[in-house]
């Protein structure tokens, strides 16, 4: 019995050992996916900013609506720990 406990603890420690490594690769592919989609979420957003502006004029609604999608992005970058690239909160990127 006691050998059959040893054998079970002995096989638990060598699966963890193998084990952990992977799921660490893992949780930092999945922020590798965060930060690759937070910084096309944001630039998406920039382009669009910029085609309303030279379409409609910088204080025109579109802008703002697309500004206001920029926001939204930059948020979920905030809330999924994925940093975004902070050039754009100047100027007609954000609301005054």
């Amino acid at each position: 019995m006691k050998a059959k406990i040893a054998r079970v603890t002995l096989g638990l420690a060598l699966a963890m050992t193998f084990m952990l490594p992977a799921a660490q690769m893992t949780f930092a592919d999945h922020d590798h996916d965060f930060k690759e989609d937070c910084h096309r979420r944001i630039e998406a957003d920039r382009a669009k900013v910029d085609r309303e502006a030279a379409k409609h004029g910088e204080h025109s609604r579109q802008v703002d609506r697309a500004v206001d999608k920029l926001q939204a992005d930059k948020q979920w970058c905030r809330e999924h720990k994925a940093d975004y690239d902070h050039k754009f909160d100047i100027g007609i990127y954000v609301h005054h």
